[in-house]
């Protein structure tokens, strides 16, 4: 059989028009789907997909709370936004790849063999000494030539949704409540002595050899002073929070005030989800 040009065009033109249904009704059916609702593609039903609220809940915790010098003193709330179980591990393991990915500073670097001092003119010549050819003492074959391959500066930087990454921190915080601890006030730090916090820590039920994480809002120098030198305690402000950290942390020690500002900016009315 012979197709003319008049055929041809026809079956374009019902091929094009085909497609375009498919792709219409695939777009409504992915709108549908994203709004949750069922939906049905020819005689086949789609099940349901959850929207978007579906992805967070709301969950309360009871932490121990102690006075500074360790006595107990009653417990705390800790309630946030987290994400649903079915998508907390995904997300919060894209932040910490994405936090420790964007901790590489990326100056590696190594020189080809253009690149090294030497290495222009032959070093031999090319017949009679019994040796393999050689047109470059800086061949990447020898000692102190070029590296073939070698690392160059590169931005290892990756991206997250602002929102993606403050709900995988409240998730990771929510988390960690099993291992909270809540200070009613870190102000009687008196002297920045790392023996005297190490005491404090001890009181307040960080075990010897563990890691502790301690967040505190607005602390005095003596804090800071009193931890940096602490191999396995880790300080640091409410606005500079790390989930690394926090989920590295044997005991997660919360100051507070720090505390009521955790609840109120990733509470589920939050300033987090503004």
């Amino acid at each position: 059989a012979v197709l003319d040009l008049k055929t041809v065009g026809f079956f374009a033109t019902e091929v094009r028009g085909s497609m375009a249904s498919i792709t219409s009704s695939l777009s409504l059916s992915a709108k549908a789907a994203v709004a949750g609702r069922k939906v049905t593609l020819g005689n086949k039903r789609v099940a349901a997909v959850p929207g978007r609220s579906a992805c967070v809940q709301a969950l309360a915790a009871d932490v121990a709370k102690v006075s500074f010098d360790g006595a107990a003193s009653g417990t705390a709330v800790l309630d946030l936004k987290t994400a649903s179980p079915d998508v907390a591990k995904g997300l919060v393991h894209k932040y910490v790849v994405m936090v420790r990915q964007n901790a590489r500073r990326g100056t590696a670097s190594t020189l080809t063999k253009s690149e090294v001092r030497g290495g222009g003119r032959k070093p031999f010549k090319q017949k009679g000494t019994g040796n393999a050819r050689a047109g470059s003492s800086r061949t990447p074959l020898k000692p102190g030539g070029g590296v073939i391959f070698g690392p160059k500066p590169k931005d290892w930087s990756i991206k997250m949704n602002k929102k993606e990454r403050r709900l995988a921190m409240a998730t990771a915080i929510q988390s960690a409540s099993g291992a909270m601890i809540v200070v009613d006030d870190l102000a009687k730090v008196a002297t920045p002595k790392t023996k005297a916090m190490g005491e404090a820590l001890k009181a307040w039920g960080v075990a010897e050899g563990e890691k502790a994480y301690l967040i505190t809002k607005d602390a005095s120098a003596n804090v800071t002073l009193a931890t940096r030198n602490m191999a396995r305690v880790v300080q640091t402000d409410i606005t500079h929070l790390n989930v690394y950290d926090v989920l590295n942390a044997d005991k997660v020690v919360v100051e507070e005030s720090a505390l009521q500002y955790i609840n109120d900016f990733y509470g589920a009315e939050g300033g987090a989800w503004a």
